[in-house]
């Protein structure tokens, strides 16, 4: 695909909703067990760095709900507009905020520290070690000094092909047959058609980055951080890992 597809397909995905609606039920699969690695405690506060169309909040609202502060941050302002209706139209918008930032640029001097930190699929289109690391860094001064790093980065294993497969099973078994169908026939050869194969494209080329479990456990060793669980999800095209900082 062009240049110009490549510029703008997050903002455009994310202003129309496209991303929303084409995104596959294993994306969504991605977030719930990122939200499975949480503490259990109420009130943590919570950033989710490079926060998209804020999609993460419809698995958190009961969080949100019972105390929990969300702030979310992105590069684009599509992004960050979404995120504030998303949050009005769940009725959390009291315990949301947003502002758009580049997680490669130092964030604003008063922002809190948080409990949480979690950057689902945000860090991957940064393509070289040197901004991976800038952007970790950046990070790393917004955690509390026993605050949790929650990242979800592609794999060298990712397959437009298995993440639909495993999307279509995953939507069956969660909201039966007809919708699988739905999905399987007037949804998904969207999402892989103008989605994920852009993407997986993206990462053969290295234009963006795909992972080795090595590989993300070293960029982040290097970053200072320790792993305490790293495990493969969506359909065993991304890793999902969460982390401390070295004391």
């Amino acid at each position: 695909m062009g240049n110009f597809y490549s510029k703008r397909y997050w903002s455009v995905g994310f202003q129309s909703r496209l991303y929303d609606r084409l995104s596959p039920e294993s994306y969504f699969e991605s977030m719930r067990r990122v939200v499975a690695q949480l503490p259990k405690e109420k009130f943590l506060s919570l950033l989710d760095a490079g926060c998209g169309s804020g999609l993460l909040l419809n698995f958190l609202q009961e969080a949100i709900r019972e105390g929990m502060d969300y702030t979310g941050i992105d590069l684009l302002e599509s992004g960050v507009g979404q995120t504030l209706l998303r949050a009005q139209e769940l009725g959390i918008a009291d315990r949301v905020s947003c502002f758009q930032s580049d997680l490669t640029s130092p964030l604003p001097a008063n922002t809190e520290k948080f409990d949480v930190v979690v950057g689902h699929f945000s860090l991957y289109p940064l393509a070289t070690d040197e901004l991976r690391q800038v952007a970790l860094k950046n990070l790393s001064t917004l955690l509390k000094s026993k605050g949790l790093l929650v990242l979800v980065n592609p794999s060298i294993g990712y397959d437009a092909d298995l993440i639909v497969d495993q999307s279509i099973q995953l939507v069956r078994e969660r909201y039966g047959f007809f919708s699988s169908l739905v999905k399987q026939y007037f949804i998904y050869p969207f999402t892989k058609l103008i989605g994920l194969r852009f993407i997986q494209k993206q990462l053969n080329s290295k234009s963006w980055k795909a992972y080795t479990r090595e590989e993300f456990s070293r960029e982040m060793e290097h970053a200072g951080f320790k792993a305490l669980h790293v495990e493969e999800v969506y359909a065993g095209g991304a890793f999902l890992g969460c982390f401390v900082r070295n004391q």
